[in-house]
């Protein structure tokens, strides 16, 4: 199944029908390829497009987990590859330059098994080459080693371009996961002699950090070969787009009120998004007396799946966190997801806090109590899910955490944020059919 050149709703019976135009037009679990889908990043796109008229720079995007800097980096890399397709490598802990460049070789031969036929003219890299009388290397069967040196690196990556692409995009995942500042260096050294030598490869690093040194500590010595992207979260027109224009391709009606709870609760990060509007699509699909209109108990409904199906990289620490004296430690968690500021002070997230306890009927802590409740929560045995910047401040120790506490505020009834413009407005419209 295909998606139409229109955005007029699709019109399915069948479960496999409804889930397989659910895939193409939410993707919570995998990273976008397609400006299609990307929503509130058209900024970004058109840098990126600018910078890469640029021979010999490459970019660097880098932010919080979960703000799409995955999709945002395999959308460019397909949007601007001009042959071949990108190629996709991810680091891991213990990752090296010359493991990295391993992994581009084996990616690229799976995209191009004439890679494998063909006679090259490289002195020396893998394993599996073998230099014959003449010096030149026959390809043989066998495991992929990795390259010598960063010599051998830049001399293989230039190969690159003569038998993958000759002017390959290569997006390059997860570089946070390389800490040994050597190995990182390693790296620059490797990109700026790629830049020296006029080979024609662009890099798009990807990386967890609020700043291009917090995940690259030779960053300022290739200042110039560097097009850096600090990407944020989605802001609320984008945020809505995405389940507006959803919501219209599979003929499902979301009030204004229920895209803004969406918007408010995901906190800009796509992935809650994509992740809610799924689960509310089903729930008004399942129910046939809905006629495709979704209801206020289908949203609560789908904010309990959601709940129950999140990542336990997300709920365990919440669980975790709240496991002595549940209601204590679960209404401060609330409070401090209560704003969009990611660092807040005590003073706030307690006044917060009052106000959030008295709206569920619930008597608050003491300010001692809320103390001790709060400190606690930077501890090991909370899940350290708290981290304190600075004297009297609190933050998310994990910012995708944010979005997890405000949807088990939404599932207890709890309504963050109470300067969201849903408490001014009085019109609403109707996204879908």
């Amino acid at each position: 199944m295909t998606i139409p050149t229109t955005r007029r709703a699709v019109m399915v019976s069948s479960h496999d029908q409804f889930g397989e135009l659910l895939a193409q037009v939410l993707s919570p679990s995998r990273p976008l390829q397609s400006e299609e889908l990307l929503r509130g990043r058209q900024h970004q796109m058109a840098d990126l497009r600018k910078a890469f008229y640029q021979p010999g720079r490459h970019v660097l995007i880098h932010g919080l987990r979960g703000v799409g800097k995955t999709s945002l980096a395999q959308t460019a890399a397909f949007s601007l590859a001009s042959h071949s397709d990108p190629i996709l490598v991810g680091c891991e802990e213990g990752s090296t330059l010359f493991s990295v460049i391993r992994e581009i070789f084996e990616f690229s031969e799976q995209r191009n098994p004439k890679i494998r036929e063909r006679v090259r003219e490289i002195s020396g890299g893998f394993s599996r080459f073998g230099v014959n009388a003449a010096g030149t290397v026959q390809q043989t069967e066998g495991p992929v080693a990795e390259p010598g040196s960063t010599n051998d690196a830049v001399r293989l990556a230039s190969h690159l371009c003569d038998i993958y692409d000759r002017d390959p995009i290569i997006v390059i995942d997860e570089f946070d996961l390389i800490k040994d500042e050597s190995e990182q260096k390693r790296f620059v050294g490797f990109v700026k002699q790629i830049s020296d030598r006029h080979i024609p490869i662009k890099f798009i690093f990807c990386g967890i950090g609020e700043s291009p040194e917090s995940i690259m500590a030779a960053h300022a010595s290739a200042g110039r070969i560097f097009h850096t992207v600090g990407l944020g979260q989605l802001p609320w027109e984008a945020r809505e787009e995405i389940l507006g224009e959803a919501a219209d391709r599979v003929g499902i009606t979301v009030d204004r009120s229920t895209s803004l709870r969406i918007a408010r609760i995901s906190d800009g990060f796509p992935h809650y998004v994509h992740f809610l509007a799924e689960k509310l699509f089903w729930r008004v699909f399942e129910d046939r007396e809905a006629n495709g209109v979704a209801g206020h108990f289908h949203f609560q409904n789908a904010m309990n799946d959601a709940s129950e199906a999140m990542d336990i990289e997300l709920k365990g620490p919440y669980q975790k966190a709240i496991q002595k004296y549940n209601d204590d430690y679960e209404g401060v968690l609330w409070a401090v997801a209560d704003g969009h500021e990611l660092v807040r002070r005590s003073t706030d997230v307690f006044e917060n806090y009052e106000r959030i306890m008295r709206s569920i009927d619930r008597e608050p802590l003491d300010r001692k109590k809320f103390n001790q409740r709060i400190n606690s929560l930077k501890s090991p045995a909370h899940a350290s899910i708290l981290k304190g910047s600075r004297s009297g401040w609190y933050e998310f120790t994990e910012k995708m955490i944010w979005g997890y506490v405000r949807l088990r505020a939404e599932r207890a009834g709890v309504s963050l944020d109470r300067d969201h413009p849903a408490a001014q407005s009085k019109s609403y419209t109707s996204y879908g059919k």
